[in-house]
């Protein structure tokens, strides 16, 4: 008897393994059907929306998740602005998801956009097998602001710290963090605020750089007198070597040589941290020439050389 049951589960391994062969050879040969879930409700508050984009004929064969978070100085952007990079990361066998979170004045602190990204994690695990993403193989990538966010959201979540009254944890575990321009130690106190005042100065004196009122305005009421944002203070109490990882297997920190929001070097406090903190962890640092936004806006704009450095970035973890 018992002989005759394991030759039956045999036979349905053969079966079953037959069918997952088959269902694969006829996807190959399916052309993509490229789709975009827009405007899914992710959280309460009205910013709370995502968008999806995935191949709706290839379902079955899960594939990895790109979370794309834009960038705006913390009070500007919004994930429609974003659609090509969707859309690249789509025609790539990817399934990409966009957000939108809160934003200054909206958000009145950093914990309230850490909060947003988090219940997108929480969105994704639940959800995103649906669209054919692959839960354990998940990619952030962040420009700016948005790199910021995603990276201190990762980091808290790891560290099971209180936001907002919510106690995080660790939802995924990320294969790759690619952080562009990004800030992740700040000044403080008396440096701050005179840098906040020159920044109004200057938008008062040229009406080309107007917009550094609202910069200044978001940076004021975001950062003057808080504190839980910067990611190096997060670090630095730790022992050496302390922790096995933070959330992710890999970090790469991309900085661009005419960047004057955050120039050459603005990285290198955080990559010596992690350093010295995590035992298991693959660091690369990359820099290009150009403005702080020379990769994301070639992207956007179709630029085949800016284009390539995004993919192949993209790529790395999994090839």
């Amino acid at each position: 008897m018992k002989q005759l049951l394991l030759l039956f589960s045999l036979i349905l391994v053969v079966v079953n393994g037959a069918r997952f062969h088959r269902r694969q050879e006829e996807n190959q040969y399916l052309q993509p059907e490229y789709q975009t879930a827009e405007n899914i409700s992710y959280g309460q508050y009205d910013a709370n929306k995502l968008d999806v984009y995935y191949d709706n004929n290839n379902i079955e064969n899960p594939k990895p998740v790109i979370i794309y978070i834009h960038g705006g100085y913390w009070c500007e952007g919004d994930k429609q602005e974003d659609a090509a990079i969707g859309t690249l990361i789509q025609s790539q066998n990817y399934v990409a998801v966009l957000p939108n979170y809160r934003l200054y004045p909206v958000a009145t602190s950093i914990d309230d956009m850490v909060e947003d990204i988090y219940n997108v994690f929480a969105w994704i695990k639940n959800n995103i097998a649906s669209y054919g993403g692959d839960i354990n193989m998940v990619t952030l990538i962040g420009f700016n602001a948005g790199a910021h966010i995603g990276s201190l959201t990762i980091l808290k979540s790891y560290f099971s710290m209180v936001v907002n009254g919510i106690k995080l944890i660790k939802i995924i575990s990320f294969k790759h963090l690619i952080l562009y321009n990004s800030p992740f130690s700040f000044d403080k106190f008396e440096r701050l605020e005179y840098d906040i005042n020159k920044m109004r100065e200057t938008a008062l004196s040229d009406p080309s750089m107007a917009y550094l009122e609202k910069y200044a305005n978001a940076k004021e009421g975001l950062f003057l007198g808080k504190t839980g944002y910067d990611e190096v203070e997060l670090l630095e109490d730790l022992e050496d070597l302390s922790i096995y990882n933070i959330g992710t297997d890999k970090v790469t920190f991309v900085e661009c040589d005419k960047d004057t929001n955050y120039p050459i070097g603005s990285s290198l406090e955080m990559m010596e941290e992690i350093k010295r903190v995590v035992d298991d962890i693959e660091i690369v640092k990359k820099v290009y020439p150009g403005e702080f936004d020379y990769v994301i806006q070639g992207v956007k704009n179709n630029d085949p050389e800016t284009t390539n450095i995004f993919l192949k970035l993209m790529n790395s973890i999994y090839s």
